[in-house]
């Protein structure tokens, strides 16, 4: 019995001698601590051990053990290590892609996605899709719901437009925030300033992010609400665009290489007359239209066994016929083609244990559906990520880009059909007779193919991006400063040349533009980031912080005339004896200075708080209102964590979410509070014969501007079924704009017409819904559907203008409004389209309301009009057409947005399809108002419908009006050129191969792949392309195709090889 008390007494200590004590450390890939590691023995289920919050940990190990570790972690992968014959060991665990919950990158940082309280759409750059894409939008385009995508895919190099959520401001930037890396750049619609020159002409917009390579991306974010945008302040408004570029990773070196050709050729042309019937239009139009007893009213051309010959008259009106046959031509045919385009990249990547890189370059050249429009541009990317010790981070960034273009499809944006590349193509006549002279017009002189072979629009841009930053981690757990610096460079030169058998250049003897920008932008942001979990139920993420943001815009704009030889076009400006525009510099500086702070706070994975703030002090306003303050607040609540809904055995996540912030906007010029002087356009003589340039005061100075404000509530949930086969998104937003900006009428004896005031509100409220179903998930067999839809309504809700007499359906009402800009300087739609009213949607159209042809025996013809012509409704009952019938005609806002896509995967194959499409906005063609009417010019082309259709006594149409009727110079827009613009497209078509190279030595990846785009529109539009680009940055014209290009699809053929 004494002997069994001294074992027991002493049994510890035997142990004790028998065992191992083994104490070390747990860090991750980075080097950080990692707190919460289970130790554990191999083969035994009750020793173990966890690592403290400093990563360290204490184990005791007995001498008959395996001898074998096991470190286990949520989201690393497990690690095996044998400790015999070791007292310390220091363990590094790498991250299981496979466990790692998703990281999502928010304002100013990143928090995990179970963590987000704000609305965002996560947008996943797929390398096919990147590959095949030129610019960032056609990533966005039908991917996020309340995202709305305007572009044009037939002219390269053009500009695009993205909206989020509606409209925001009435002054035309509703363009939302880019950011690259944390680095802010210019918005989409930044580009050179028109240098005019030439009377009613325009330029049409190019990209403004070029430069963006979407094969360098591997994430975007889209921040739709004011909880998410808040941290962004006075420039978060419109939404901001995230967008994070790729890095290597641990590993030896990757080197990818990818090359793609691809056709493009237009997809729809107008149904204008072709040349036999042109010929027998002019001849109607004559004999209709002609003095009796003159030439002016016989035959035009003489048609014989499809040939078309032209018929000249003596002065005894005898007829002399052309011995030769016309020419004849399609012209969308003719000067329309197919474009051929290459493009080729490569990139190189990989890490160690300290670090990572990135490195791509890539070569494009794109060729329009014009034979001399192109896009040729060259970039580079280097990514570089480096501990240069433990506790300090380098982060760097650096892209460059360089294009040039030839942009000949633009030509002229509001000019008539003899100053537009567009209607010149469409209307030009297609009868050209030989041997009898064309007076009017011939091909010498403003044909389609004067655009080709003697205008030019050729622009050369570089631009560079850069960024540095540095992460050091401080001795407190979980806190960490950080410094970045960074900024862009871009320059552009834009010069338009018109040659002497253009209109412009005619009438100028050759005429040169010339535009220029120069910009440059830094930032420099510190920001304190803490980010630890405290007792595995308290994690807190936050960031506080300053910014420093300056931005120098440099823009010249020179126009001259009259060459004494125009061999040298764009090269020698000095060679212009006129100056039409003498060369003035334009400079827009801005500074703002900001302090930040956000903080996400989440308490046992069930209930999340985010706040934010942003304190921004900007340069364009006066001392008095030069800072603003922007808060914001979230809430989620992870219901799918709580145990009444775990055992309802349903979801994997239920979320919802509410959220409330306040946003701003600085939507005015640089020196906007101030009085600013410019060069009036007419140049005056002096006494000894030289040249005067007049000074103009350009506004009256208001120093009390201050920002719009946005204020946004939002409501969402977030969910996904257990099995993960249904997830998906629903917010709903309501956003009101407060404190527009906008210009005020003024009485015109202070020498002006309006000051810019703030004033007014503006809302949108919607609905927006994200779903993806996972149908089929095998292991050789995929089948998933995505979809989105966005709902929105717009509406001013106040104006701040007097009230005064509108008419709606003949019947004044006292209302507040003012009318949108003029399309057009000329005769044809020289009326504004669009009408801003107090209480209705914005931008609504406003004109006449028609009802059919006036017919033969009508007593109710009002004042000038006759049988044949357009009735336009008498809203007043006056007998007489005027501006008191105007009325509402319809409304270019868009009752929803949506798109879809179906992915299918069947072993080494997989198909995409991405579609998108608007619904409910109506598109005012202006166009129409001469291809839709038979004026009887004996110069231009009309739709074949204007003709066949047309009213005669014999042929009383109700549809088209009399040879003759013109609505030039008419004082309002009639619902005859008002048109649906609802569209479905199939915006992408990918079958893509994965080439099985396990055998291969050389690569560990290759693919090949057939896309198309664009391949077809289901639309009731009969223009180009409802998807329209016509004044695209104007907040004053909305929903106007004016000299639109068309559209075109595109099919690619490409090669990905990964080695």
């Amino acid at each position: 019995m004494k002997r069994l008390f001294f074992i027991l007494l002493f049994l510890p200590v035997i142990i004790y001698a028998q065992a191992n004590i083994v104490t070390g450390n747990v860090k991750d890939e980075a080097g950080n601590v990692l707190p919460g590691v289970t130790i554990q023995i191999k083969n035994s289920d009750n020793l173990g051990a966890i690592s403290d919050f400093d990563g360290n940990f204490k184990i005791t190990i007995p001498n008959n053990s395996s001898g074998i570790l096991i470190f286990s972690y949520l989201g690393y992968k497990t690690e095996q290590v044998n400790i015999k014959n070791k007292k310390e060991i220091n363990v590094k665990l790498e991250p299981d892609e496979t466990q790692l919950e998703e990281v999502v990158v928010i304002g100013y940082g990143s928090v995990v996605k179970k963590d987000v309280t704000g609305a965002l759409t996560t947008v996943k750059v797929k390398e096919d899709v990147a590959n095949q894409s030129n610019s960032v939008d056609q990533l966005l385009q039908g991917r996020a719901a309340g995202v709305q995508v305007i572009q044009n895919g037939a002219t390269v190099g053009s500009g695009i437009s993205v909206k989020i959520r509606g409209t925001n401001s009435l002054r035309g930037n509703n363009e939302p925030l880019y950011v690259i890396d944390g680095i802010i750049v210019s918005s989409a619609g930044e580009d050179v300033i028109p240098a005019g020159g030439i009377g009613n002409s325009g330029q049409n917009t190019q990209n403004g992010l070029n430069g963006i390579n979407p094969r360098d991306i591997e994430s975007i974010q889209v921040l739709k609400d004011a909880s998410a945008t808040a941290v962004y302040g006075s420039r978060g408004a419109n939404g901001v665009i995230l967008i994070t570029t790729k890095k290597g990773k641990k590993g030896k070196a990757k080197i990818n290489v990818f090359v793609n050709t691809s056709i493009r050729e237009m997809d729809k042309q107008y149904d204008v007359l072709n040349a036999i019937g042109f010929a027998n239009y002019v001849n109607d139009a004559r004999s209709t239209l002609g003095t009796p007893g003159s030439a002016d009213a016989l035959p035009r051309y003489q048609i014989t066994d499809n040939q078309i010959y032209g018929i000249e008259y003596d002065a005894n009106l005898n007829p002399t016929v052309s011995a030769d046959a016309a020419q004849t031509y399609n012209w969308q045919d003719e000067v329309y083609d197919i474009g051929y385009s290459t493009k080729m990249g490569a990139s190189a990547s990989g890490g160690g244990e300290n670090g990572n890189y990135y490195v791509s370059l890539g070569f494009d050249d794109q060729e329009g559906i014009v034979s001399n429009s192109s896009f040729k541009s060259n970039d580079i990317r280097i990514n570089l990520n480096q501990n240069l010790n433990s506790n300090l981070k380098l982060e760097a960034r650096f892209s460059g880009f360089f294009s040039d273009s030839n942009f000949a499809e633009g030509g002229d944006l509001i000019g008539s059909s003899n100053q537009s590349f567009v209607r010149n193509a469409i209307a030009f006549r297609p009868v050209i007779t030989q041997d009898v002279g064309d007076i009017e017009q011939d091909l010498e002189t403003s044909n389609p193919y004067a655009w080709i072979n003697d205008f030019k629009d050729v622009s050369s841009e570089k631009r560079y991006f850069g960024s540095i930053g540095l992460t050091y981690k401080l001795p407190v757990k979980g806190l960490s400063y950080q410094i970045r610096f960074g900024g862009n460079i871009r320059t552009k030169d834009r010069r338009r040349f018109y040659g002497l058998t253009t209109f412009q250049g005619l009438n100028a003897n050759g005429a040169l533009q010339i535009s220029t920008l120069n910009a440059t932008s830094y930032q420099v942001n510190n920001f304190l980031r803490f980010n630890r979990t405290f007792a595995k139920k308290h994690r807190v993420n936050a960031t506080f912080g300053t910014t420093y943001d300056v931005r120098n815009v440099d823009n010249s704009i020179y126009a001259v005339e009259d060459f004494p030889t125009t061999e040298l076009t764009i090269y020698q400006p000095f060679l212009g004896q006129v100056i039409t525009q003498p060369l003035r510099f334009l400079q827009s500086d801005q500074q703002i200075f900001s302090f930040l702070g956000r903080a996400n706070y989440t308490y046992n994975n069930r209930y999340v708080l985010t706040a934010s703030f942003r304190r921004d002090g900007v340069s364009k306003f006066s001392k008095e209102n030069r800072y603003g303050f922007f808060p914001s607040f979230a809430l989620a609540w992870r219901a799918n964590n709580e145990k009444f809904i775990k055992n309802l055995n349903i979801f994997n996540e239920l979320k919802f979410r509410a959220g409330w912030g306040q946003i701003g906007n600085h939507g005015i010029g640089p020196y906007g509070t101030l009085s600013n002087y410019g060069v009036n356009g007419n140049l005056y003589g002096t006494p000894e014969n030289g040249t005067s340039v007049p000074l103009v005061l350009n506004n009256i100075a208001n120093p009390d501007l201050t920002w719009e404000t946005t204020e946004q509530i939002n409501f969402g949930i977030d969910f996904s079924s257990k099995n993960e086969v249904i997830s998906g998104t629903l917010d709903f937003y309501d956003k009101t704009t407060k404190d527009l900006l906008q210009n005020s009428p003024i009485p015109t004896s202070s020498g002006f017409s309006n000051i810019l005031i703030n004033r007014g509100e503006i809302s949108n409220r919607g609905i927006e819904l994200g779903l993806n179903l996972n149908i089929i998930n095998k292991e050789d067999l995929q089948l998933s559907f995505g979809g989105n839809i966005a709902f929105n309504k717009t509406k001013l809700t106040s104006l701040g203008i007097p009230l005064k007499d509108f008419y709606i359906d003949g019947v004044a009402e006292q209302r507040s409004f003012y009318f949108g800009s003029n399309i057009s300087r000329g005769n044809i739609f020289k009326a504004p389209a669009n009408v801003f009213v107090e209480g209705e949607e914005t931008s609504l159209f406003y004109g006449y309301e028609t009802n059919g042809i006036y017919q033969t025996g009508d007593a109710d013809l009002v004042a000038g009009a006759v049988p044949g012509d357009v009735r336009i409704v008498d809203q007043n009952g006056d007998g007489v057409i005027d501006l008191f019938d105007r009325t509402f005609i319809g409304n270019p806002n868009p009752d929803f947005t949506y798109g879809f896509n179906l992915n299918l995967t069947y072993k080494n194959f997989t198909a995409t399809l991405l579609f998108n499409g608007v619904y409910g906005n109506d598109i005012a063609n202006g166009n129409l108002l001469q291809l839709d009417n038979a004026e009887g010019l004996n110069f231009a082309n009309i739709l074949t419908r204007a003709y066949e259709n047309a009213w005669t006594p014999t042929n009383p149409s109700n549809t088209h009006p009399r040879i003759g009727y013109t609505t030039n110079g008419s004082p309002a827009i009639s619902d005859r050129i008002i048109e649906d613009g609802s569209y479905l497209r199939l915006n992408n078509a990918t079958i893509n191969y994965d080439i099985p190279v396990s055998k291969s030595n050389l690569f560990s990846k290759m693919s090949v792949f057939i896309a198309g785009q664009n391949l077809f529109t289901i639309t009731d539009y009969s223009g180009y392309n409802p998807e329209i680009t016509s004044f695209l940055y104007s907040g004053l014209i909305n929903g106007v195709d004016w000299n639109g290009p068309p559209n075109a699809r595109t099919f690619l053929i490409g090669v990905n090889a990964t080695f």
